[in-house]
């Protein structure tokens, strides 16, 4: 419990300080309404083109209200790894071993802190660039919510875990900014943040459904415009397996970069 306590008041803190900046943080989601609109019209256009109600399965505000979700996930992200790369890059992190924590675990509690806050300014503008540009989902039930904001969590969690492990490469990498370049691409394609996967060639959409990409920003969207409760179970329990498998690795280059940093003197 003291251990929990610890970790979750730089979580508040953290949280803290950014609420200084809430308006900030609503102010920059501009970005969020063009882009937003720049999807509307574009889906529009491609709807009206294939003269059919559904595409991949899902209606015009069904996909308004999907890519409005992968966004949600894609802008909550924070530069908590950029932090960390540029710790281990000046050797600043062989101050920080000597901290009363583990440096992994503040990295999450400073991450948890600060993406509530994102989530919730980001939240609120994607509730009503929603209901403008494209109307109530239909078919949406309140009771379907607690479990899509779950899988949304863990979506940004496995997100966190990718970028952190990315970043302590950097004890062994000089420049690593090519990975998280390339991550983020394959999140914008693999991952369904642009396209829902259906609209893929079959042979990619089965590689896609086995890849941690569509976990992160596919899986909460594609729950939230068509939810199920055997959807939600199985999607579920594969996003807690990939957060699992980051978290480990994560922990193993941290600990294994701290282990070469203290056998070679810092």
């Amino acid at each position: 419990m003291k251990l929990l306590r610890k970790y979750s008041e730089i979580s508040k803190i953290t949280m803290t300080n950014s609420l200084v900046y809430f308006w900030n943080f609503l102010s920059k989601n501009l970005f969020f309404v063009f882009i937003m609109f720049i999807y509307l019209m574009l889906w529009k256009t491609i709807y009206a083109q294939k003269g059919t109600a559904t595409i991949g399965g899902l209606s015009l505000t069904a996909m308004i209200w999907y890519l409005i979700f992968t966004e949600l996930v894609t802008l909550s992200r924070t530069d908590m790894h950029n932090q960390v790369n540029e710790d281990v890059k000046s050797g600043n992190i062989a101050y920080l071993l000597n901290k009363p924590y583990n440096y992994v675990l503040y990295c999450f509690s400073y991450y948890v802190g600060e993406v509530s806050i994102k989530l919730l300014a980001n939240g609120l503008v994607g509730l009503a660039i929603g209901l403008i540009y494209a109307g109530s989902l239909e078919g949406f039930n309140i009771i379907h919510l607690p479990f899509i904001i779950l899988s949304l969590l863990l979506g940004c969690t496995i997100n966190f875990f990718i970028y952190l492990s990315l970043a302590l490469t950097s004890f062994w990498i000089e420049d690593n900014t090519a990975f998280f370049w390339i991550y983020s691409k394959l999140i914008f394609t693999l991952g369904g943040m642009l396209v829902p996967i259906e609209l893929f060639p079959k042979w990619l959409q089965g590689v896609s459904h086995y890849l941690p990409f569509a976990y992160v920003t596919y899986v909460p969207a594609r729950l939230a415009v068509d939810f199920s409760f055997s959807r939600f179970a199985g999607e579920f329990a594969i996003q807690v397996l990939y957060l699992a498998i980051f978290f480990i690795l994560a922990m193993s280059l941290y600990r294994k970069g701290a282990k070469n940093l203290n056998v070679n003197g810092g």
